[in-house]
């Protein structure tokens, strides 16, 4: 893998890693964004058993990926398109995208991601004279996308971005307003904003939250319907046993975008 300083000389300055497939003279990219505790790759581990004790005690069984679901995608779209080229980040924390081999606990705020997205994009964008880019994303991918596209200061990618594909898409409203059946999102909600000190908590790898990161989120709540009034042309995938996305909080979510932008 390749790396980039983002924030060169200031106290978010990080090593980001990417890595490149394809034809490098191609003028067409597609840039793939991994979800949370997720690589790359977006390999992790699966569950493929769950036994029960006498007592009722329940066990989980998992097995890891031997492919994950980017390197299956990008070796789909390659056979049949050889002439495009594909990035696929590390995120901050995430992958080779460590600080010596660690998670690191300053600020990994989703403004921050879409920041440290948009310098790795704006690099290979200008490196490789590319003139059409496709963005894939998937959970935190996406909600990082919406960020980074809606901000004015990107203005030169969102208006070089020809389509995009959100998989289980996260969304500020679904973070910062969670509702009690969302358990395992409300029962974080509840932690953090009940935490004095607002600590920072985590279940996931390579994320970190805090109540700094909650009253972010909720400053745009509306995020969604921000990036749908850029009118790209956008396939959104849900899923019926999402558990940490539920299915008709994503419809609701996904069908005010199509209000805006009928795409």
């Amino acid at each position: 893998m390749e790396k980039l300083k983002v924030h060169e000389n200031t106290e978010n300055e990080w090593e980001i890693a990417y890595e490149l497939f394809g034809n490098r003279e191609s003028k067409n990219l597609i840039f793939m964004i991994h979800g949370g505790g997720m690589e790359s790759h977006e390999k992790a581990p699966y569950l493929t058993e769950i036994t029960y004790e006498v007592t009722g005690k329940r066990a989980k069984t998992f097995e890891d990926m031997v492919q994950g679901n980017y390197e299956r995608l990008t070796e789909s779209i390659l056979k049949d398109n050889p002439d495009i080229l594909i990035c696929r980040i590390d995120l901050r924390n995430h992958g080779e995208s460590l600080v010596d081999g660690k998670m690191d606990t300053r600020n990994t705020s989703f403004p921050l991601l879409a920041d440290d997205t948009a310098e790795v994009l704006r690099y290979i964008k200008t490196k490789y004279n590319i003139e059409q880019t496709q963005i894939v994303g998937t959970c935190m991918g996406c909600l990082v996308t919406e960020y980074m596209l809606t901000n004015p200061k990107n203005k030169d990618l969102s208006e070089n971005v020809s389509a995009v594909v959100f998989n289980s898409p996260l969304s500020t409203q679904f973070l910062a307003f969670p509702t009690p059946n969302e358990k395992f999102n409300f029962s974080k909600y509840q932690l953090l904003m009940n935490s004095p000190d607002g600590t920072q908590f985590t279940k996931m790898r390579g994320v970190f939250d805090s109540k700094a990161t909650l009253e972010e989120l909720k400053e745009r709540p509306n995020l969604h319907v921000e990036y749908a009034s850029l009118n790209i042309p956008t396939q959104i995938f849900l899923g019926y046993g999402d558990r940490l996305l539920p299915y008709q909080r994503a419809k609701k979510l996904a069908m005010e975008m199509k209000k805006v932008n009928p795409n």
